[in-house]
């Protein structure tokens, strides 16, 4: 039979986060299958998203004891019932202890389906399996369940141009422009618009030049993640090309570009745009995208901050003409295309491209750009 065992502890003084006002003595439970729990030292934690790389859990258990030569492999397990009905799980873990940051527990609640800004029972346990990859047996460790209030945890990386192509220049905050996420692909992403003849990059943080990216050879993109890494060359394929509109595409997941000449007639210039609908108290008013006070591009309208709730809104265009969407923080409007649905509340940045009908959304307190 197997023998396993699991640890909780929680590291306050590294975690970065809100210290339990009732922490509990060490509790020790018997498991039905013979495994035992031998410690939970604290059971409730408050994450602070301030802090999100910093270490707050770390789970240690026995080696499984099948009474066989093989490997044993494990993976963590995090539900919001004691039944697990849909958990959501860890890589495959090949030791018997593993340290979990702020961001990564909170990222498993998350996907747990425990809400956000609220006190909630997470249960966590360690399944382990024969030989090294996962199989369809399993054998649990007893549950443990600490009382978590979680974060709101926004799935995506935004990405913003630089460099003298784009309006800010070689400054990486100077409203820096947003590149429009593909909302059924998260590392696409696509901007049309006017370019001044030069160089480009693009960074995953206004106000930081890492991560950012640049191009490789044979035309690819240069990712750079950290400081310690060599800058990449610039994108240079608009020093070449006079000024005007292009449609600049990248997956960043593959690492790949493209730079194209726009070809299609450009339509007529809004005259206004605002948003409204029950995700916000009133009418929003967009302006056209602008650095220093200066209108960089007429076909690129964006509001630096406006409160949203849950809820739906729509862009209004030119007083009349309704355009709206069905997807969160990213998609592509069109006339009368439905409301675009808002799910949690925060102030956000919002664009759109009045060329295309992309939109985007940036939760400004819940997001790291």
């Amino acid at each position: 039979m197997k023998q396993l065992k699991i640890i909780l502890v929680a590291l306050l003084a590294l975690a970065g986060l809100g210290s339990c006002e009732d922490d509990e003595e060490l509790v020790t439970v018997t498991a039905q299958n013979g495994s035992t729990l031998l410690a939970v030292d604290i059971t409730t934690i408050e994450l602070d998203r301030v802090n999100t790389a910093n270490p707050v859990i770390t789970l240690t258990w026995e080696d499984a004891d099948y009474s066989v030569q093989t490997p044993v492999s494990y993976r963590l397990e995090f539900a919001s019932d004691d039944t697990f009905t849909n958990p959501s799980q860890s890589a495959v873990i090949t030791d018997n202890a593993i340290t979990l940051s702020v961001d990564e527990i909170n990222s498993f609640a998350s996907r747990a389906g425990l809400p956000p800004f609220e006190w909630n029972e997470l249960y966590i346990r360690v399944a382990s399996f024969l030989g090294s990859v996962p199989g369809s047996v399993a054998t649990f460790s007893n549950a443990v369940s600490i009382n978590i209030l979680t974060y709101y945890n926004y799935p995506f990386v935004d990405h913003f141009l630089v460099g003298p192509a784009s309006a800010s220049g070689w400054d990486n905050n100077n409203n820096n422009a947003v590149m429009f996420r593909d909302a059924s692909n998260p590392g696409q992403f696509n901007y049309t618009g006017f370019f001044n003849s030069g160089p480009l990059k693009f960074l995953e943080l206004r106000g930081s030049w890492t991560p950012q990216y640049g191009e490789a050879e044979e035309g690819n993109l240069s990712y750079r993640p950290a400081e310690n890494v060599d800058d990449p060359p610039a994108i240079n394929n608009l020093e070449s090309m006079e000024a005007g509109y292009y449609t600049f595409s990248v997956d960043v997941d593959r690492l790949t570009f493209t730079l194209l000449t726009y070809e299609e007639t450009l339509p007529s210039p809004l005259s206004s745009l605002t948003v409204n609908g029950s995700a916000l108290a009133g009418e929003a008013t967009l302006t056209p995208y602008a650095v220093g006070g200066e209108v960089f591009d007429q076909y690129i309208w964006y509001i630096p901050s406006v409160r949203l709730i849950p809820g739906e809104f729509t862009f209004t265009a030119n007083g009349s003409n309704v355009w709206g969407g069905t997807t969160l923080f990213s998609g592509v409007a069109t006339p009368n295309g439905g409301s675009i649905p808002v799910d949690i509340e925060d102030d956000y940045e919002i664009w759109f491209n009045s060329i295309t009908g992309d939109y985007h959304l940036i939760p400004i307190n819940l997001s790291q750009s």
